[in-house]
């Protein structure tokens, strides 16, 4: 019995040796969010959501879930609060459970907005996910050994609620079932795609065709946008998104709506 106490234990220390830093219920987060906001971070308790998508992605159960739950936290966000910024590391994946995030880069001094992330949606460290790749000899020589930090921000517009993960505990994962490569490959091939559709648009639409297809394809996200937003994420001023509005009508996106409850 002792011996099976002790390898217990020795299993427990080994599984949370990549967490580079927990609060004292066992949940990871990011150090920026501590430094910010500890109160509003708390470990994940209801797992419902979090493994139906996670489900849903890889296409069906995933061995093993549990022990990513487990170190996972529910982080709640106000308007405007910063989860992650260019420069520091942020080796999660985030799932957003409630409201709307925007993701931006600066670009010639200005920033612009390169996508909206709503309910049912993932974002994250895509490197950190390819951590068992990216340590492989042939990955270093070509300098893609270690994971950069990423060169974006990302923001609450509305009130929300994600939840984060740890992209190196799925790395790990998936370098042992098949079932997680599957769901890191779909992860990865999702945001490829999303990533040239965006750069289709920029070089081929002009900014009311782009508007037109954002509001197609998100019109809730849109409805919560002020028109400032939304001329950041066409790449127009807002004395032009202005006349763009004009010219529809005076028809905008609508005012932003106060989300749901967040609490748990």
């Amino acid at each position: 019995m002792t011996n099976a106490l002790a390898n217990a234990a020795e299993r427990s220390i080994k599984r949370v040796e990549w967490v580079p830093m927990t609060n004292p219920s066992g949940a990871l987060y990011p150090d920026q969010v501590l430094l910010t906001a500890p109160q509003n971070i708390r470990p994940l308790l209801r797992h419902g959501f979090a493994s139906r998508l996670l489900a849903e992605i890889g296409g069906g159960p995933l061995p093993r879930l549990d022990t990513l739950l487990a170190s996972a936290s529910s982080l709640h966000l106000c308007s405007g609060d910063l989860l992650c910024e260019p420069g520091k590391s942020f080796p999660y994946l985030v799932l957003v459970e409630r409201g709307l995030l925007a993701q931006t880069v600066a670009h010639e001094g200005r920033e612009m907005t390169v996508a909206f992330l709503e309910r049912g949606e993932v974002s994250g460290n895509l490197f950190a996910l390819y951590g068992d790749v990216l340590r492989e000899p042939s990955s270093a020589a070509m300098g893609y050994d270690r994971a950069p930090a990423p060169s974006y921000r990302v923001s609450a517009v509305t009130e929300a609620r994600v939840i984060l993960l740890d992209a190196r505990h799925i790395s790990t994962l998936a370098g042992r079932h098949a079932e997680w490569a599957t769901l890191r490959s779909r992860i990865l091939l999702e945001q490829t795609l999303r990533q040239a559709q965006r750069e289709e648009e920029r070089l081929t639409r002009s900014s009311e065709e782009r508007y037109e297809a954002l509001l197609a394809r998100s019109p809730e996200a849109v409805s919560q946008l002020t028109q400032r937003e939304i001329a950041r994420y066409l790449g127009i001023s807002e004395v032009t998104m202005s006349r763009l509005m004009a010219r529809r009508g005076g028809r905008r996106a609508g005012s932003r709506k106060p989300v749901a409850n967040v609490s748990d």
